[in-house]
Parts: C-alpha cells; sequence; structure tokens
C-alpha cells in the first residue's frame, strides 16, 4: 500500500454534514484518516464534548477500563508500579513497536481515534503505520513467510492483559488468547506476547513462536512503515483490524494524546 502525503485528505471539500461518513469509509480502504486542526478555539470539556461527538457519529464509543472512561489520557506518568507490573504504552514514554490496541481482549476494538493536545517538544514521539496488506504482501514472498501466516493465521497465541486493563486486580496474571491472523483481521503487540510467555513458556509451541519472531522480525525491519509527526490538534482515525500503529521514544513529560474507543454499530447488531 502506498501512503498518500499525510494531510486532511478530502476533508476540506467535505459538508461536516458527511464528514463522519467519508472517514468511515476511509477506515474500511485506506484503514486510517486524519484530520488537521481540530477545534481550535475549545479546550478542556468543550473539547472533549466535540471530540466525542464526532467519535460517536463514525462509530459507538467505547469504555476503556471498567469504569467505562470513554476519553483516555496518553502521557508518561512517573509512578512506580513495581517490578512485575505490565505497562502499556500509554503510562510511559519508551518507544511503542508496532502493534494493535486491545489485542488481549476477547474483541480488540475497531477503531480508535487520537486527538494530539501537545506535540512533544523535544523531536520524540514520532508515529508509524503499518498495513495488515503490506505484512501479508511481504509474508506471501518467502515459504518462511507463508510457512509463519500459517501457523499465526490456525492457532491460538497468549497476550497479557496489562495491569490497568485487569478485570482482577487481585490476581498476579490475566492471559487471553487468539490468532495473529483471522479473516482479514489482525491482533499483534510484542511485549504482551512475550511477557505471557515469561509467565509460562508452554503456552506456545516452538513452531508458534518461531513463527511470532518471523512475524516480529518483519514488523521492526519492514520498509513499508509509514512515519509522521502528529502536530497539536491533529486527530487520527484507525482501523485497529487493518493497521498497526507505533510511537518513537520521547523525553518531554508534556506531551500529551487522547484516545477513544470504538466499535462498528453493526458489532451490536449481530451480538
Amino acid at each position: 500500500m502506498s501512503f498518500p502525503l499525510l494531510s486532511q485528505q478530502d476533508s476540506v471539500n467535505t459538508s461536516e454534514k458527511d464528514l463522519p461518513e467519508t472517514i468511515a469509509s476511509a477506515l474500511e480502504t485506506t484503514g486510517w484518516f486524519l484530520l488537521t486542526n481540530f477545534c481550535p478555539d475549545l479546550s478542556g470539556e468543550a473539547l472533549n464534548d466535540a471530540y466525542l461527538s464526532l467519535c460517536a457519529k463514525v462509530g459507538v464509543p467505547i469504555g476503556h477500563d471498567r469504569q467505562g472512561t470513554l476519553i483516555w489520557d496518553i502521557k508518561s506518568r512517573d509512578a512506580n508500579k513495581g517490578p512485575n507490573a505490565v505497562v502499556t504504552y500509554s503510562e510511559h514514554n519508551h518507544e511503542a513497536d508496532l502493534h494493535t490496541d486491545s489485542q488481549y481482549s476477547s474483541y480488540p476494538e475497531d477503531y480508535f481515534t487520537l486527538l494530539s493536545l501537545k506535540r512533544a517538544s523535544c523531536g520524540g514521539g514520532e508515529s508509524s503505520l503499518l498495513s495488515l496488506e503490506d505484512i501479508l504482501a511481504e509474508m506471501q514472498e518467502t515459504s518462511a513467510g507463508r510457512e509463519a501466516l500459517s501457523v499465526l493465521s490456525s492457532t491460538d497465541y497468549p497476550f497479557i492483559i496489562p495491569n490497568v486493563f485487569r478485570k482482577n486486580k487481585q490476581e498476579g496474571v490475566e492471559i487471553n488468547f487468539g490468532p495473529v491472523f483471522n479473516n482479514g483481521q489482525v491482533r499483534f503487540r510484542i511485549d504482551t506476547m512475550e511477557k505471557a510467555l515469561a509467565h509460562d513458556p508452554s503456552l506456545c509451541t516452538e513452531r508458534q513462536l518461531n513463527s511470532f519472531n518471523f512475524l516480529k522480525n518483519l514488523v521492526r525491519n519492514t520498509t513499508r512503515t509509514h512515519r509522521f509527526f502528529l502536530n497539536d490538534r491533529d486527530l487520527i482515525f484507525i482501523n485497529n483490524k487493518t493497521m498497526l500503529h507505533g510511537r518513537g521514544s520521547f523525553t518531554d513529560s508534556e506531551r500529551h494524546l487522547l484516545r477513544i474507543r470504538m466499535n462498528k454499530a453493526s458489532y451490536y447488531e449481530s451480538h
């Protein structure tokens, strides 16, 4: 897949009424849609309301935690969570490998959005996108890739649940299972799978592990990844089932984004 220059795309020529449909269509084709300069005159609760309102016209916003929090802050948190804590990317400032969100969930969300409130002034925090289409095309190029694709599509992998999203705060570890590739969709994150195996190495066979390592190396080294920066008030919509996203490390503790997760309305019609 060739990425056009990240910009406001066709939204300049799209009416406010038609914008949600335009975004939803782009999510199913391109896999992402970017708006620039989102609500520059709003802040605080007024900005949150406008952000949530637009997302609710594209999909059905869903909670991030047991309290049903719809808008999630993505900031570096300095609190010491202990040596055994499983920390998620939205809580630290280290590099975030390309991944999908909620890969540990029984049903990862269909879409999510990121609203950049403050870009990192240190020059870090670069964003990255890699499409499932490009991953599959590269895997099909070699026999080793085709073998890995077969295993990753036909067997379940363990994904450990980060502490902040665990249902039972009293238990030490929670793990969910699922295939990496399934019916044109992907769920993938390196550290939650590897931390699950560190807890119990028997959760994967050697063949499964070799296949996962093949994909890990491909994702980390492919030349098909698109890199860019989210500027202040950039609002990006991403298809969580067909795109991997990542982030470079940063040192500016004031870097701040908001995230909303969404499912398609059709999900609720079928459940």
